[in-house]
C-alpha cells in the first residue's frame, strides 16, 4: 500500500520536475557581487533557469531541515536523559522488588521450589 502511494506521489513529482527543466532550458546570467557597479560587472556566471531554480529549491529545503534539526536538539537530548534515567528506575524497581521477595517469609522455600 505504501508503495502505491509513494509510486502515486513521486511518478507524477518527477514528471512536473521534468517538464519545467525541458520548458526552462534557456540560460540566465546570475550575478553573485550584491553591489555591482554601472555595468553589470563582477563575479557571474550563466546556467540554465531550471537548474537555477531547482538547485535553490534543494538547498532551501537542505537549510529548512538543518534549522529543524539544530531547533530539535535540545529535546532529543532531554528525551536520550529520560531513557537513560527511566532504565535505571527500570533497574532498581526490579532489584528492590527482588529484595522484597527474598524478604517474606517462606519466600526461600517457593525460590527453592522453583528452581
Amino acid at each position: 500500500m505504501r508503495s502505491l502511494l509513494r509510486l502515486l506521489v513521486y511518478v507524477p513529482l518527477g514528471l512536473l520536475i521534468l517538464f519545467f527543466a525541458l520548458a526552462n532550458r534557456g540560460s540566465v546570467k546570475i550575478f553573485l557581487d550584491p553591489f555591482p557597479g554601472g555595468e553589470a560587472s563582477g563575479l557571474s556566471f550563466e546556467a540554465p533557469l531550471f537548474l537555477v531554480v531547482l538547485t535553490s529549491v534543494a538547498v532551501g529545503v537542505l537549510a529548512g531541515g538543518l534549522a529543524s534539526w539544530l531547533t530539535h536538539a535540545p529535546l532529543r537530548r532531554r528525551a536520550r536523559q529520560a531513557r537513560a534515567e527511566a532504565s535505571k528506575i527500570k533497574s532498581e524497581i526490579e532489584q528492590l522488588r527482588q529484595q522484597a521477595l527474598a524478604s517474606l517469609p517462606g519466600a526461600q522455600a517457593d525460590l527453592k521450589r522453583k528452581r
